[in-house]
């Protein structure tokens, strides 16, 4: 029996699903939060991805603004309330919510449940609220006060959970006890629906940034940070990648994604740097919309990412993909696939810096008899990868 009975869905007007989501998470959660939708068109589904920070980091702000223009494209979702840079902000945001009366409360906060669940509570004091608690304080001793604003609460189990689980299965499971959906595993992956208008611009921009027509080659994105230096690969590395592929294929076309706050600095570096000058390198960040990030990865042939969003876009679009990753949370790591590959860290204390740009080299040519790559979304942009084998 789900937390939120069918009753009560039915009955309700409007829900809201709060989390402190980064892209990752909404890629993931938007199927099985549209199954709701599925199961009750009749209700109007917000997002609340506020953090509960409060700060003016413009990485954090900026990531929110990207996921609510997202939100906004998802005929699924009706609103959505992101990051605040104060507790002012918060508050007239809070007092935004509060007028719309929300009958049903969902609650994926993670280790900040018992958080959320006292906003909530301020939000909608006549509300149900079910929350997912993440993790206990002292084995659970304190979870009838943290959660006591709370109506239920739900603890995933992570034995139930299969052998080598996806991040989509911790997902559903939590859904599916407090929202009762029912999905077969097959369902569970995302699709991204790229806009017409995006996808031209990424061909255009392709067509913008590389103009020599004898050195139309494969399209490798490359994506080096993170929001966590942990999960960071040097800019010296990357730039050792490039000139290790380059010099095999000079008609390769690198594209180095960067966020918007570091792009003079890292399009100085690239334009300055004598060992990048024999090979075709630009540098791409978005600069109107978030699907400008996912309609670019599309054309590619080759997705080269440090641990972030940048793999799960690159899953979902179907791109062949080589992603570096920590031991941490290997349940994160992009579905496997003949064009997928995950290179991890030898130890968990490393950091992603440690993973040897040898070591990607040896993926891309353990990848060469796998790849027979997709069309891109646009035909004619997309080039057979097979070929990018190094010595």
């Amino acid at each position: 029996m789900s937390l939120i009975s069918p009753q009560q869905f039915q009955q309700a007007k409007r829900l809201l699903f709060m989390s402190p989501l980064a892209l990752g998470d909404f890629l993931y959660l938007k199927t099985f939060l549209g199954e709701i939708k599925n199961n009750y068109p009749h209700l109007e589904l917000d997002i609340w991805l506020d953090d509960n920070r409060n700060n003016s980091q413009s990485w954090r702000l900026l990531r929110s603004q990207t996921i609510e223009q997202w939100i906004e494209k998802e005929q699924d979702f009706t609103r959505s309330y992101g990051c605040c840079d104060s507790l002012s902000q918060q508050q007239q945001q809070v007092s935004r919510a509060q007028e719309l009366d929300y009958d049903l409360v969902i609650i994926q906060g993670g280790n900040r449940g018992r958080h959320y669940s006292a906003l909530a509570r301020e939000i909608s004091p006549n509300a149900f609220i079910a929350t997912y608690k993440g993790g206990s304080r002292y084995c659970g001793l304190l979870d009838k006060w943290d959660f006591r604003h709370s109506d239920k609460t739900y603890q995933l189990n992570k034995k139930s959970l299969p052998k080598n689980y996806h991040v989509t299965d911790r997902y559903y499971q939590i859904i599916k006890a407090i929202a009762g959906i029912n999905l077969a595993p097959s369902d569970f992956m995302p699709v991204l629906k790229l806009p017409t208008q995006s996808v031209s611009n990424a061909v255009d921009w392709l067509a913008e940034q590389f103009t020599d027509p004898a050195r139309q080659g494969q399209v490798v994105f490359l994506n080096h940070l993170s929001t966590d230096k942990k999960r960071d690969w040097r800019l010296n590395q990357l730039f050792e990648l490039i000139v290790q592929m380059g010099q095999h294929r000079p008609d390769t076309r690198f594209i180095i994604n960067i966020t918007q706050d570091q792009l003079d600095e890292i399009a100085s570096k690239v334009t300055s740097s004598s060992e990048l000058l024999p090979f075709q390198v630009a540098v791409f960040t978005a600069q109107n919309n978030f699907f400008e990030l996912p309609a670019l990865i599309a054309q590619t042939d080759l997705v080269i990412t440090v641990e972030t969003a940048i793999m799960h876009f690159a899953a979902a679009t179907k791109r062949p993909l080589i992603a570096m990753m920590r031991q941490k949370k290997p349940y994160w790591a992009p579905p496997a696939s003949e064009t997928t590959r995950v290179v991890y860290t030898d130890k968990k204390k490393d950091h992603i810096s440690d993973i040897r740009v040898d070591n990607i080299i040896k993926t891309i040519n353990s990848m060469e008899e796998a790849l027979n790559p997709p069309p891109a979304v646009a035909p004619g942009v997309s080039a057979n990868l097979s070929s990018l084998k190094l010595a």
